[in-house]
């Protein structure tokens, strides 16, 4: 035989043998397991019907039932499968360590149904985690279901109940990455294929903020603020009537814009790189002198920041899972130096923000920590050459710690039928009612005085089975601070002050993402996934020290998030909201407006 033609039959062989071991190779991995084709929506409905009406104690038994036995000795590999789902999404809701070992079984007695890979990153991506979902066990189950279900499709074996699989693992990677903001590379952008998994994710955010309000940032005392400003004014021979006293509560014009690089990678976690710029016109006196006098300066503060932040969620089971997050950032600002307002301020910020938490039976605790060292120089250049080198003026420092606890009841509660029209207790399934309490250290030392504001909260809220939700918080302030170093025979005023700061907080879903869970509807490249309305109340009273700022505030929010499926999933948050303000010891009022739009976040 010619050689030409000896190696044209050895190169079909070649192929022909490849086909077989390609040909093998699918058949091994795709051969469906033995038994009828079932839904394994099934599972959910099983487990569903398990838990309607009934307690914790009442599911729990029902559990113990179905591992005794977990199966028969006859039943095929996929109604195995169904049995070990059904069991495992049973243990997740009374709380069990073990339930992934069962959405684990049930993948191995039915490997090619990615089904039940989405039960199982489910249970990551929404049930486990600490301030946050376990995001690289949850995606690893969730590319598995996107693999399975493309090798379903190749073998014309894709059921209908295969759309619904898919649509709902769509929708589980979109809020999986929902704070990461627009996507840089294809692999984990919308619509995530099979190679998204070991692919890093690179995208980038930004937030954009403007407002008018007296408060500097949620929730926080302007009272105490406010008293400790006008004490350091009083503290002069001058007494100011009311309407400059009140001059003290300003509003003012707050815009910035926070952007962010995100890198992703599922063997490392999250590292964000940042940029931020901050400023506010009209923010602070020149000098706290000139609080009294008629139409006193007012200068701007002027805040930019650049820094990194790393974070992961690790499962560290039985024990809890634990978040570790923490970064680093330089700051440069102008503006907060009393009596020097051009003066500018380069120094590092430290932040760590640990969390842990775990189930106790169905309930979840959580505790997040958070430490921030502001390591802020003493003041050189202009001020120093006007003052002595141990001028207490110099010094500057902050530092703030914060411990918050928070118990979640997931077992159903009994509450009253409103929409039957009667008080009588039902047994009820929410959204959880969640109790939470928590300090705050805030230490700072600026020049000739030293502010040490605690705060002490606690309050519960509660998730409700229909539109609304309902919070409520307690808030006791206490700000501390002296002014150590005055000059002539001034006497020093006492900064110190306490406050109590009473909230209710009303929330209706006008539009709930429960209700589609899948992807949404879109309007063109964007999917509206949520809408809430918001409507804060609140009384500021004091307990000790000025009462001149005591206020009630009334206000409303709309709180939108749209899925931009036609821009890779990028997901965009927005909200606007009014709150009204009234100063009953001055007679006067405040108007605060306040929007943002957040394409990319971290904590809201």
């Amino acid at each position: 035989m010619p050689n030409s033609a000896r190696r044209r039959l050895h190169l079909v062989a070649l192929v022909a043998f490849g086909a077989c071991l390609l040909g093998a190779e699918r058949v091994a991995v795709a051969a469906p397991a033995e038994g009828p084709e079932l839904n394994p929506y099934a599972c959910q409905g099983q487990a569903e019907s398990l838990q309607s009406d009934r307690s914790i104690g009442q599911i729990r038994a029902e559990l113990e039932k179905r591992l005794d036995p977990e199966f028969l000795p006859a039943d095929p590999a996929t109604i195995r499968a169904l049995k070990l789902c059904t069991i495992a999404e049973l243990k997740k809701r009374v709380g069990d360590a073990d339930a992934i070992d069962y959405y684990e079984r049930a993948i191995r007695e039915n490997p090619d149904e990615p089904g039940y890979e989405f039960f199982a990153g489910r249970y990551y991506g929404g049930t486990r985690g600490a301030k946050g979902p376990v995001v690289e066990a949850a995606e690893k189950y969730f590319y598995r279901a996107v693999d399975k279900l493309e090798k379903l499709k190749l073998e014309d074996r894709f059921r209908e109940f295969h759309e619904v699989i898919q649509d709902h693992t769509r929708k589980a990677l979109l809020l999986l990455y929902q704070e990461d903001g627009l996507p840089l590379l294809p692999w984990k952008a919308y619509k995530q294929g099979p190679s998204g998994y070991p692919a890093p994710g690179v995208s980038i955010g930004t937030q954009l903020s403007i407002s008018k309000d007296t408060r500097d940032q949620m929730g926080a005392n302007e009272v105490g603020s406010f008293a400790a400003e006008l004490a350091l004014y009083e503290r002069g021979p001058i007494a100011a009537d009311d309407e400059h006293r009140f001059a003290v509560a300003r509003a003012p014009l707050r815009y910035g814009v926070v952007n962010t690089l995100r890198l992703r990678h599922t063997h490392f976690g999250r590292l964000d790189l940042q940029y931020a710029r901050l400023r506010a016109e009209a923010a602070a006196f020149d000098k706290f002198a000139d609080i009294g006098v008629r139409n006193a300066k007012l200068h701007y503060i002027n805040v930019e920041e650049y820094g990194a932040e790393y974070e992961r969620v690790i499962p560290l089971y039985p024990l809890f899972d634990f978040k570790l997050r923490g970064g680093a950032k330089h700051v440069h600002r102008v503006g907060v130096v009393e009596h020097w307002p051009d003066y500018a301020q380069d120094f590092p910020v430290y932040e760590l923000k640990p969390a842990i938490s775990r189930f106790i039976g169905s309930d979840k605790l959580t505790i997040h920590g958070t430490y921030v060292f502001m390591a802020i120089p003493r003041l050189d250049g202009v001020a120093q050459a006007q003052l002595k080198d141990d001028d207490p003026l110099l010094k500057r420092g902050r530092a703030i710690l914060a411990v918050n606890v928070e118990y979640a009841f997931y077992s159903p509660l009994l509450l009253p039928s409103l929409q039957l029209a009667s008080l009588r207790p039902y047994r009820t399934p929410t959204r959880g009612f969640y109790i939470s309490a928590g300090y705050v250290s805030d230490n700072e030392l600026y020049g000739d005085r030293r502010v040490i504001n605690d705060t002490v909260f606690g309050g519960a809220r509660l998730e409700g089975p229909g539109a609304w939700d309902i919070g409520v918080t307690e808030s006791w302030y206490r700000g501390r601070g002296r002014d150590i170093k005055l000059e002539g025979e001034v006497a020093a005023p006492d900064l110190s002050n306490s406050s109590l700061r009473s909230t209710i907080v009303l929330t209706r879903r006008l539009v709930n993402p429960d209700v589609t869970p899948g992807v949404p509807e879109s309007y063109g490249p964007f999917a509206p996934d949520t809408l809430n309305l918001v409507l804060p109340v609140s009384y500021d009273y004091v307990l000790s020290g000025d009462t001149s700022f005591e206020n009630f505030r009334v206000g409303a929010q709309l709180w939108w998030k749209v899925f931009g499926t036609g821009l890779w999933g990028t997901t965009a948050l927005a909200s606007v909201g009014y709150d009204y303000q009234y100063f009953h010891r001055f007679g006067e009022h405040a108007h605060n407006v306040a929007a943002r739009l957040r394409i990319g976040w971290g904590d809201l």
